[in-house]
């Protein structure tokens, strides 16, 4: 129903204020709720629209790799699936290295050396990662508590501090540099990307789609908006004195909520663990699944089909994705971010092109819900947004920008094998491998 499409959207899209506090950072109290707000209204109603769009045109579980196939054709249909894997692993790979980070500021550990810090993040994956390890059948109902935990204290944050707090604070701007824009919209589309994700299981959601799963994400990016702005602007105006808005980094939150005792700190602390580990869980459940899903449709090596005797977990997929992100916590939090908003971005501009594509070539398509004519002109800025955001990530990005060039040209070899062994498959009489990957219902 619309309770499960309201929560399955938030958690997959936000999961509560973690990594926020970079939005402030870059912009200060005043620039960052307006960018917000114009990003929620520019960019993410239009995606809302596309996403309730093409649910119900295409109720598949396959989702957003579903509409780009049937838009674009088998090649993009599978650089859609590459490109969203890799961003998710990399998501996945950031929920570790913001949670040690926020560890450190709590306890004073900015001295530590590089190495030493990619040991301990090291080893906060591998907790993470313990549940999977016994069984993924864990993690849904893991989640559920998860959710509680960070919930609450988040809650109680924004309660006890909104007492506190100085709301000539909320007009500053930054001052004595530049706005940086790129990582301005960078951390606003890390933070509020994602409301494609109900399309993955798009067949699962109930009828009427066309009024639950339009309403149920309304509902959760206004909640999600609202849960930004109304605790970023709570920990600016209680924090002034000791850590300002200009010195956040990620994972200050904790620390903010320190300000206002012992308690409050350490509460914030254990909601940002049980937040962070459960986005992560998320993340890398999906992830998994979707890699065996690839293999035992046979476009992706077999081994990766593996699955635990009793569990039926994917094993090998989990190991598999496990080791790339143990490598990629080496990397700080901005790079991880750069190089997940990357994929994202460019899986997500393909979302646009097929939308407007199907619009085109399929006007007979049945579209039990239609996006109102007077709200196509809200695309327009969506993919002005994307494009400058994907412009930033490959250009300006530093040591990023070399692993995110090779990441993205496997793509094509990949795409290409793929369609080979499609094309092979066919001739010899056998069953398409894509129409078995995309043809859940």
């Amino acid at each position: 129903g619309i309770a499960s499409v309201i929560a399955f959207s938030f958690f997959n899209v936000s999961g509560g204020p973690w990594g926020s506090e970079d939005i402030f950072t870059n912009a200060g109290p005043f620039w960052g709720v307006i960018g917000i707000v114009l990003f929620t209204v520019f960019f993410c109603v239009p995606q809302c629209l596309l996403t309730s769009e093409l649910c119900c045109a295409l109720p598949r579980n396959g989702g957003y790799a579903v509409w780009v196939r049937e838009a674009l054709g088998d090649f993009w249909g599978v650089q859609e699936v590459y490109w969203q894997w890799v961003s998710g692993v990399a998501d996945a790979a950031i929920y570790p290295v913001l949670l040690w980070d926020t560890i450190m500021q709590l306890t004073g550990r900015s001295g530590a050396g590089r190495f030493e810090v990619w040991r301990w993040r090291m080893g906060v994956t591998a907790i993470m990662s313990l549940p999977t390890f016994v069984s993924f059948h864990f993690v849904p109902g893991l989640l559920i508590v998860f959710g509680f935990g960070t919930a609450l204290p988040v809650v109680a944050f924004i309660a006890y501090g909104a007492r506190l707090v100085d709301p000539k604070v909320w007009l500053q701007t930054v001052s004595g540099r530049p706005l940086n824009m790129g990582k301005l919209i960078n951390s606003i589309f890390w933070n509020l990307e994602g409301w494609d994700a109900i399309s993955t299981c798009t067949g699962l959601v109930r009828k009427p789609r066309e009024s639950i799963i339009p309403r149920g994400l309304f509902i959760a990016l206004a909640a999600t908006s609202l849960q930004y702005i109304t605790v970023l602007l709570v920990a600016a105006g209680v924090s002034e004195q000791f850590e300002p808005w200009y010195s956040w980094k990620d994972g200050s939150l904790p620390s903010i909520g320190a300000s206002l005792g012992p308690w409050m700190g350490l509460w914030m602390l254990v909601a940002s663990a049980v937040g962070n580990a459960g986005m992560y869980l998320s993340e890398f459940v999906e992830d998994a699944y979707l890699l065996q899903g690839a293999a035992e449709a046979g476009i992706a090596p077999s081994f990766f089909a593996k699955q635990m005797p009793f569990t039926k977990s994917p094993y090998v997929a989990g190991i598999f994705q496990f080791a790339i992100i143990s490598v990629m916590v080496v990397f700080d939090f901005s790079e991880i971010l750069v190089f997940d908003n990357f994929f994202t971005g460019m899986a997500v501009l393909l979302q646009f092109v097929s939308f407007f594509v199907l619009r085109w070539r399929r006007p007979d398509l049945p579209r039990p819900f239609v996006v109102p004519r007077l709200a196509l002109p809200l695309f327009l800025p969506a993919v002005g947004i994307l494009c400058f955001m994907l412009f930033h990530c490959f250009v300006k990005a530093g040591k990023a920008s070399l692993v995110t060039a090779v990441a993205f040209a496997l793509g094509t070899p990949y795409g290409c094998w793929v369609i080979r062994r499609e094309q092979l498959r066919k001739a010899s009489g056998g069953g398409s491998a894509l129409d078995e990957l995309f043809s859940g219902r």
